[in-house]
């Protein structure tokens, strides 16, 4: 579904990516993990065309992208990106932050993109929040919100850059059980994450970063039960499962 091949990004002089080739199949859930600086967010951003790559090539679901002749609003569309802060319309309810995009980018009729929301909140158990303003809601509320968000636009494959590093510790659950739950329903994900536990529960595959290159890639219990390289065996120790 995505597939990065010798991707390379700098800025200015520091190298962020050093050609990075990766790919994540239809319904997997692929985890990015490593230590602050190690160009993860890099590489979804990379994916989501936030961020522009220096060298290499991108595919999203067998189409290689060129960013001078293909929409880059289009592709968005099939690649949803979930930040670490919200971006949630503070002038906007809920319901409305969510029919936001579907009736202005996809032309959805109105009526129709607000029962697909209600669907959509009912998924991550915010219906009753509907009329609410962002500015009501704790962290974990705005960000099952700004998941809803993301799912009404129907993408083929959704990005999660660090979701729950913005929250107090005892919101961090609510919004990993609604990822847990598009695991299981066989949506395509690309996690950036420093909650190990929850990396190993939901990951098929986890690969590590370490200054801009992946220096190790394995099944999930695999990669946190038998690590090979000696940096992930000490970031693993640090993380501390």
């Amino acid at each position: 579904m995505l597939v990065a091949n010798k991707v390379s990004k700098s800025f200015g002089n520091l190298k962020v990516l050093d050609e990075v080739s990766l790919h994540v199949k239809p319904q997997e859930v692929v985890v990015l993990v490593g230590s602050s600086g190690s160009g993860k967010s890099t590489m979804l951003r990379c994916f989501n065309f936030l961020e522009t790559i220096d060298e290499g090539v991108i595919s999203i679901d067998g189409k290689v992208i060129n960013t001078t002749k293909d929409s880059l609003p289009k592709i968005r569309e099939q690649v949803g990106m979930v930040f670490q802060h919200f971006n949630l319309f503070p002038h906007k309810t809920v319901l409305e932050n969510i029919i936001e995009a579907p009736i202005v980018v996809k032309k959805i009729d109105e009526q129709v993109a607000k029962e697909e929301a209600l669907i959509l909140l009912d998924k991550v158990g915010l219906r009753e929040k509907a009329d609410v303003y962002p500015n009501k809601l704790s962290g974990g509320q705005k960000q099952r919100v700004a998941i809803a968000r993301s799912l009404a636009m129907k993408p083929k494959v959704l990005l999660f850059d660090e979701p729950t590093s913005a929250l107090d510790p005892e919101l961090v659950n609510e919004v990993l059980q609604v990822i847990k739950e598009l695991a299981k329903e066989g949506m395509t994900m690309a996690i950036v994450t420093h909650e190990m536990n929850f990396a190993r529960d939901v990951a098929d595959r986890v690969l590590m970063l370490h200054k801009g290159k992946i220096i190790e890639e394995a099944p999930s219990e695999e990669f946190f039960s038998n690590p090979k390289n000696e940096r992930t065996k000490q970031f693993l120790q640090l993380v501390a499962l």
